[in-house]
């Protein structure tokens, strides 16, 4: 689709928003007005990621309801307490909905360790050998964890996919470029941090994409207020000024990586 300039889109962008939440419940009341005013700006199609089953049945259900819409299935690093051998199977079923692009998002969090490390590895493993099965992407949550997840990766030898609401440091982005994983920046590039800019200029062009993660991680003027998937285009703003070109050079960018890392 070509890009066209509007009042609610000046600069003529096409943007995907690699990342967001969708189905949580601050976008219960007001959801297809969220939509909408997403495409207003430029927004052409929307990941939603998922936390645990039924929550990825819902997302799979969403997905059915609105044009430009995917999804991720996958039980989350918080939820991993929870995880179950038969949500196994349950994945692996639901890889057969054509809206399902990507098995997310996993990973481990020991930041705030809010399941145990021990089940976080587990489902982490489990939800790999799912994703290197049905030969799909993984959306790939990682937070104070990034030699323990490398491992795991390792040790399976699969590395397809994107690390989502990237938040760490060039070490990283080497090993992740050395790999061939994608990386995402959301809203918290433009709070000013200087190890994630530079984080950012470090990924090579064809690896990098942009996420909302919304309802968390409002961009620059927004920030502390809900986030949804319009806002995004502050972030490609930023990511713009970082790479030195223009905000439609850089959403085109980012939208055709993402659609290269979904095989949308």
């Amino acid at each position: 689709m070509k890009a066209r300039r509007s009042k609610h889109n000046p600069e003529g962008l096409n943007l995907f928003d690699s990342h967001c939440h969708l189905t949580d419940n601050q976008f219960a009341g007001d959801l297809k007005l969220v939509v909408k005013n997403a495409f207003q700006v430029g927004v052409r199609e929307i990941m939603v990621a998922s936390q645990n089953i039924p929550d990825s049945k819902e997302a799979i259900s969403l997905c059915s309801k609105f044009e430009g819409l995917f999804c991720s299935i996958g039980v989350h690093p918080h939820e991993a307490d929870g995880f179950r051998s038969m949500d196994i199977t349950s994945l692996k079923e639901l890889c057969i909905e054509p809206h399902v692009k990507a098995i997310g998002e996993i990973g481990l969090d020991f930041f705030r360790n809010i399941s145990s490390r021990s089940s976080q590895e587990m489902a982490f493993h489990a939800q790999v050998d799912v994703a290197k099965t049905m030969d799909l992407p993984m959306v790939l949550h990682i937070r104070e964890a990034a030699g323990r997840a490398r491992a795991i990766l390792e040790e399976h030898e699969f590395y397809k996919g994107v690390l989502h609401c990237f938040s760490g440091d060039r070490k990283m982005v080497e090993w992740a470029a050395e790999k061939g994983l994608y990386v995402s920046f959301a809203g918290n590039l433009t709070y000013g941090e200087q190890r994630l800019t530079e984080s950012a200029k470090t990924v090579p062009k064809d690896r990098l994409m942009v996420e909302t993660d919304a309802p968390f991680l409002a961009p620059g003027p927004q920030r502390g207020k809900r986030n949804e998937p319009a806002f995004l285009r502050l972030t490609v703003l930023m990511l713009a000024e970082l790479l030195g070109v223009t905000p439609r050079e850089a959403g085109d960018l980012a939208r055709e990586n993402t659609r290269r890392c979904f095989d949308i």
